[in-house]
């Protein structure tokens, strides 16, 4: 008997397909809208509590109202990629300003 041979862009197609058909899902399902309209609830919360202390007269604090949301996604890989993002930057800047450098001077 002979094998099959797997077909990698089929695979892949159908991959990118479940991807989208998942994010599809979760866009017409409402579940970004949904987050958003949570942030929106804590914030509208926060007001309400800061204008409750402001008529109570009491300590008011910035720092304690507002929600920091910040996430670090920097680690070892993301530097990596960083520093390669920027080696990859300074060689086609310099190299296409050496062509264009090369064909001033010959056409000028």
């Amino acid at each position: 008997m002979e094998k099959k041979k797997t077909n990698i862009f089929l695979k892949m197609l159908v991959v990118m397909f479940i991807i989208f058909m998942g994010l599809f899902i979760a866009s017409e399902s409402g579940y970004y809208e949904a987050t958003l309209n949570n942030k929106v609830v804590l914030t509208d919360q926060n007001i309400q509590k800061f204008e409750e202390d402001v008529l109570n007269g009491e300590v008011i604090d910035v720092n304690s109202y507002i929600l920091e949301d910040k996430k670090n996604y920097e680690n070892k890989f993301t530097n990596a990629g960083d520093k390669f993002s920027e080696v990859v930057e300074s060689f086609v800047t310099d190299g296409l300003k050496g062509v264009f450098d090369c064909l001033k001077t010959l056409f000028m």
